[in-house]
């Protein structure tokens, strides 16, 4: 289903729904999404799993680089490589992933994301590189 307020390529995935996406922003080669992560996501540490973290990260590199993507070119994009740095642990609560473009080429971009939890204390970093997918 489409997102309201976005470009009509821009839907909700069920992983989108299961981590509680909402985009704030998708402009300009930046981001920003909130998530809602529960206790479906603690490991047996009882802490957010590391793949959480990712998984939001991942998200707003993506989102980012979807904001510049010629939609009349590209069908997509795919995640090549994602460097996430765990800085502090994770509880169930509420998020903001902030994402931005580095660089946007042909076949490849890369871009970076910084998480925060609702306290706004940086919990996590990332850096992405995607393949850009041409149209057949």
């Amino acid at each position: 289903m489409p997102l309201e307020g976005f470009s009509p390529g821009v839907t909700q995935s069920e992983i989108g729904k299961l981590i509680g996406r909402k985009l704030i922003l998708m402009e300009n080669g930046l981001s920003e999404g909130a998530f809602d992560m529960g206790e479906t996501w603690l490991n047996m540490q009882g802490i957010l799993h590391g793949g959480a973290f990712a998984t939001m990260l991942d998200t707003a590199c993506g989102v980012a680089i979807r904001s510049l993507l010629d939609m009349e070119k590209y069908r997509g994009h795919a995640t090549l490589e994602l460097k996430t740095s765990y800085l502090q642990a994770g509880k169930p609560g509420k998020y903001i992933a902030k994402g931005k473009v580095l660089r946007m080429g042909r076949s490849v971009a890369y871009s970076e994301a910084s998480l925060f939890d609702a306290d706004g204390a940086l919990v996590s970093k990332a850096s992405a590189t995607f393949k850009l997918l041409p149209k057949s």
